[in-house]
């Protein structure tokens, strides 16, 4: 579970951070007899990954991960029920879908699974930022936790808000030269011996997955007729029409695989059936030869 940081929320302060107090001062939180003032920090966007490919600039932009509920509120009230917020967080986000650090180019769905899960649930920024450990495993989940700021501050930790946590998971996992590689070897992706139709459609989806998601469907349809077996490729860019989905557009080419290996699987069945009758045809002795 994340830390309270000290001085970064109230109590009495709403989701967008404003004060349930009448005063136009700063809030104020009351933490025992004593009554404390609060600030509350500006939220700062750090310095963008900067990347050459303009394909590449959104998944490489922690902004592309924020949060709708931009508050940076965190307080008594909000460490109190971040245990129950984090369960809301975990049903949207899946149960044991925890994320270990691997393959490194799965950063960009772990964000995007993770960003979507607590907008879901209305969790802050402020919250989500203390989070985001409880949804990784080891030995990722010990490396965001180096890097976090300790209870009693002892450590400031190198990330202090959500979105420098987010920069963070993105420089640790991903540069712009592997992101590259993955971009080309889906370019070059096509089906193999002995892989179905419907597998090479999945494996397809499975490398726009580390692509960052940066190739819309159209692309990866585009991908899966040029790359699938010629058996099948006239007949799936004749029926394939912009509202077909992937998923439609495999089970075609799948009916035309199947034909295809049957035909060929009982061409070849022939043809041993034809070899095994050679073989038992008695041969004809041959002739003696002609003596003058």
């Amino acid at each position: 579970m994340g830390e309270v940081p000290p001085g970064t929320g109230s109590a009495d302060a709403g989701p967008g951070g404003s004060s349930s107090t009448e005063s136009d001062e700063e809030p104020l939180a009351r933490q025992g007899p004593e009554i404390v003032r609060e600030t509350f920090p500006t939220r700062e966007v750090p310095a963008k990954i900067v990347v050459n490919n303009p394909m590449f600039r959104d998944v490489f932009d922690c902004e592309s991960y924020s949060l709708v509920n931009k508050s940076l509120t965190y307080g008594s009230r909000e460490a109190h029920t971040l245990g129950r917020r984090k369960k809301d967080v975990a049903q949207s986000f899946g149960v044991r879908s925890e994320w270990d650090g691997t393959p490194p180019l799965k950063v960009f769905q772990f964000l995007r699974k993770f960003a979507k899960a607590c907008d879901d649930n209305d969790v802050s920024e402020a919250e989500a930022f203390f989070m985001l450990q409880d949804f990784t495993k080891e030995p990722l989940r010990s490396e965001v936790m180096s890097v976090m700021p300790s209870r009693h501050g002892g450590n400031p930790g190198e990330v202090n808000s959500y979105l420098e946590l987010i920069n963070w998971m993105l420089r640790y996992h991903a540069d712009e030269a592997s992101l590259a590689a993955q971009v080309e070897e889906f370019n070059r992706a096509t089906q193999t011996p002995g892989e179905s139709e419907r597998t090479f459609a999945e494996r397809l989806r499975q490398l726009n997955v580390l692509c960052g998601f940066i190739h819309p469907q159209g692309v990866i349809k585009g991908r899966f007729v040029e790359g699938v077996h010629r058996a099948a490729r006239v007949t799936v860019r004749e029926r394939n029409t912009p509202s077909m989905t992937l998923a439609e557009l495999a089970r075609i080419a799948q009916t035309k695989g199947d034909e295809y290996r049957w035909i060929v699987s009982d061409q070849r069945r022939e043809r041993e059936k034809e070899a095994r009758i050679a073989e038992a045809r008695p041969t004809r002795p041959s002739p003696p030869p002609h003596v003058m």
